[in-house]
């Protein structure tokens, strides 16, 4: 198959199945970590971008802006560069060694700024509404951008849906809420009887990428309107997370703990529900940007 430009590489991911006797149903696996930065943020970064281009908040001569836990921050500084920005991106403490130097490869400013997203989306609110932020930033607000659900209500659900028409259920990661807040808006109009199932971080726990709203973390206007949508939610804690994360990568699957919490949800919301048929869970990254949290798992 041939290509003209990398953004066309964003999105129609694979579906695997991941397979298991702890359940009856069929667990098939997006691996959303073949998109070109190995990670589903592609799809809302491509969105928002395009998005300020279309209502010419983004001219040439603005610098990208927006605070990220890591995937997203990846995404900008990679397709920024390709699309001729210069980019700034500000992430928290959760930030990965590897998504760091990913970041800086392609040429980004990086800061380091807060424990949770929210902080250095407010840092980045500030400097964007001084009167030089609105001459030198095209701030892009991944957590509050409508464009952030729109991409995977309209990309990343209907792949889903024609790959496996008969689905019975899908998984996915809490996170910003916005790409399983799109997968759920779509499904729910499609066929309500899907069930959607999401994780999240158990108390005092910190896997990047699921968010830990029990302890605090920033509830978005996507997540404020996932949990009207949802079916079931479950908090995975790290040594949950790291051995689903482990069972995957027993079958190739390689992803951070996001995917192995992911994993733990959809099984056990099949097991409480009773869920039968095909079934879908949703890895956000991949594994080589978060190495150096995954090798607690080298033996």
């Amino acid at each position: 198959m041939l290509y003209h430009s990398v953004e066309e590489l964003v999105g129609n991911t694979p579906l695997l199945e991941f397979k298991t006797n702890e359940v009856d149903a069929r667990i098939y696996v997006k691996l959303e970590s073949m998109n070109p930065t190995g990670s589903i943020k592609d799809r809302a970064c491509i969105y928002n971008i395009k998005d300020a281009i279309k209502n010419g908040k983004a001219p040439k001569n603005k610098i990208l802006l927006d605070a990220s836990s890591g995937n997203m921050a990846c995404a900008i500084a990679f397709f920024g560069k390709v699309m001729g920005y210069k980019v700034k991106v500000i992430c928290n403490t959760k930030l990965t060694e590897d998504k760091k130097q990913f970041i800086k490869y392609f040429g980004a400013e990086l800061d380091v700024f807060g424990d949770i997203t929210i902080e250095g989306n407010h840092l980045c609110k500030q400097w964007a509404e001084t009167p030089e932020g609105q001459q030198k930033y095209c701030f892009l607000d991944q957590l509050h951008n409508p464009c952030n659900p729109m991409a995977s209500f309209e990309t990343l659900a209907p792949e889903i849906h024609n790959d496996l028409p008969d689905v019975s259920a899908i998984a996915g990661s809490m996170g910003s809420g916005g790409s399983m807040c799109g997968v759920a808006r779509y499904f729910k109009k499609k066929n309500p009887s899907v069930k959607i199932i999401t994780a999240q971080s158990a108390s005092g726990t910190k896997i990047p990428g699921t968010g830990a709203f029990v302890d605090g973390d920033y509830i978005t206007p996507f997540i404020v309107e996932l949990r009207k949508l949802y079916d079931d939610t479950f908090m995975v804690n790290q040594q949950e997370a790291e051995w689903r994360t482990a069972q995957l990568a027993e079958q190739g699957i390689f992803g951070g703990f996001q995917s192995g919490a992911v994993l733990h949800t959809l099984i056990k919301g099949i097991q409480k529900h009773k869920i039968k048929g095909n079934t879908v869970m949703i890895i956000g990254d991949s594994g080589w940007k978060n190495m150096d949290k995954l090798k607690a798992l080298i033996k």
